[in-house]
């Protein structure tokens, strides 16, 4: 009886270990991933302040370079005013020019009497268009440090105003109107805005590292979407990727290389975030040439 009973377990095992290799074989075809923004920023302004206007609103497209919120900027608003009107003043530098013309004209006249003029008057009236043209020279000098300090509160301003450094769309704004906000938050991996580009995707894989090699950047490789796994009656929906990059190194703790792939949104038909397979060559997924280690 247990000599019949230790026949079949024997008999058994190898029906046990054939599943096992089956399970690791299907697992094997296939590495989990995401399918993430291509881009997501994270944004605080350079400077502290009260939240004076947001110009977004979650959901918004923004285009490279749109402002999207702004600071108080009162004292820099007051500050540039008086800083345009003195630059745009034209009283003292008429004035001056003026004078020195009138000086010139002077020492011009006495020059050419010759002898009739005295050395000495001639030197006092050298001198003094000498002066008025100083004047004149001090005055177009100030006029341009006006313009100069009207350039740094303008700068000092636009500080002030969050812009969007890409095209894409706010999907998170922290804080509201009438708030703190200071620079020190930003250490924190705080941010009071997040813009997104999807009209491109990203997954990032970390693969067996026999297949360091095998994949080239510019390769395609299928991905399927974990999303459409539910029904058995649906076939799953499959979205090609192309390979940006792959490590050039296989990390040794792990035999793992890294690769990231870029798959086209531009039809917005895929959810950034969703999960994903990325199919290995050998499972006939592909057709992108990539060879089977």
């Amino acid at each position: 009886m247990w000599l019949l009973l230790s026949l079949l377990v024997l008999l058994g095992r190898p029906a046990t270990l054939t599943a096992q290799d089956s399970l690791e074989d299907s697992a094997s075809d296939y590495v989990p991933t995401y399918l993430e923004p291509y881009r997501s920023i994270e944004m605080s302004p350079a400077e502290s302040g009260i939240i004076r206007e947001i110009l977004v609103k979650e959901g918004d497209h923004v285009i490279k370079g749109q402002p999207l919120l702004k600071l108080d900027a009162e004292t820099i608003e007051a500050r540039l005013a008086v800083a345009m009107a003195q630059a745009d003043n034209m009283g003292g530098v008429n004035a001056a020019e003026s004078q020195h013309t009138l000086e010139r004209q002077r020492y011009e006249r006495l020059k050419a009497l010759g002898r009739d003029a005295s050395e000495y008057e001639l030197n006092q009236q050298l001198a003094a268009m000498k002066t008025a043209e100083g004047r004149y020279t001090e005055a177009l000098e100030q006029k341009r440090v006006f313009q100069l300090q009207a350039d740094q509160a303008r700068a000092e301003l636009d500080r002030r105003i969050l812009k969007s450094p890409i095209d894409g769309i706010v999907v998170e704004i922290v804080k509201d109107i009438s708030e703190p906000v200071s620079p020190i938050e930003s250490s924190r991996d705080e941010y009071l805005i997040r813009v997104v580009k999807i009209d491109q995707l990203e997954a990032v894989a970390h693969l067996d590292g026999r297949w360091a090699g095998q994949i080239r950047e510019g390769d395609e490789m299928t991905l399927q979407l974990e999303s459409d796994h539910h029904s058995e009656n649906v076939a799953a929906k499959t979205v090609e990727g192309v390979v940006e990059f792959i490590s050039p190194v296989i990390d040794s703790a792990s035999n793992t290389v890294r690769l990231r792939l870029v798959i086209d949104n531009s039809s917005g038909s895929i959810r950034a975030g969703s999960p994903a397979r990325l199919l290995l060559p050998h499972t006939g997924g592909g057709g992108n040439g990539v060879a089977e280690p």
